[in-house]
């Protein structure tokens, strides 16, 4: 959370023709289908059931794949986001070499710094999330990650383009 994925995807989106895959807006269209307002811990919640019923494939059989079916035209594609080391396991099973796993971090007092400057609320939201299991699971992916990026020392377009870089080799 706040840890700048968006804005380092859409830097890749804008400039280097990366197209987007969303587990979010998946889970998100998923809970607005059931009457369900989308928030944080719903999404996460329902995360973690389509986990459980499907062995962390969902991601790759509701999400990724029928995006990169529906596209053969496309070669770049960005997943926003996994949440769990058994999830990056499968992408790199099912795509092997054609996966990067990049990280994107930043030390804590710049994460709640980010969120205390939308509002004392956010903080407040950000420190109740960031005790959530998902969120601790998605903090420990860096030990995994091919690269880790510091949003706290570098900058969106800094990290895209060594994303490309490495993206290159």
């Amino acid at each position: 959370m706040a840890s700048g994925k968006t804005s380092v995807s859409a830097v890749l989106q804008e400039h280097f023709g990366f197209f987007p895959i969303s587990s979010s807006y998946f889970l998100r269209t998923q809970l607005v289908g059931q009457g369900v307002v989308p928030d944080r811990h719903k999404l996460q919640e329902l995360g973690d059931s389509l986990d459980r019923s499907t062995d962390f494939s969902w991601v790759i059989d509701s999400v990724a794949r029928p995006a990169i079916n529906a596209r053969p035209d496309v070669d770049n594609w960005l997943l926003d986001s996994v949440r769990k080391s058994k999830q990056v396991e499968l992408f790199k099973h099912h795509y092997a070499a054609a996966v990067m796993h990049i990280h994107i971090d930043a030390p804590e007092s710049v994460l709640q710094q980010r969120y205390a400057e939308r509002s004392p609320n956010h903080l407040a939201e950000y420190q109740a999330n960031v005790r959530h299991p998902n969120e601790l699971s998605a903090r420990s992916l860096g030990s995994m990650a091919d690269k880790v990026f510091d949003t706290g020392a570098l900058t969106a377009p800094e990290i895209a383009l060594q994303i490309i870089e490495i993206w290159e080799r």
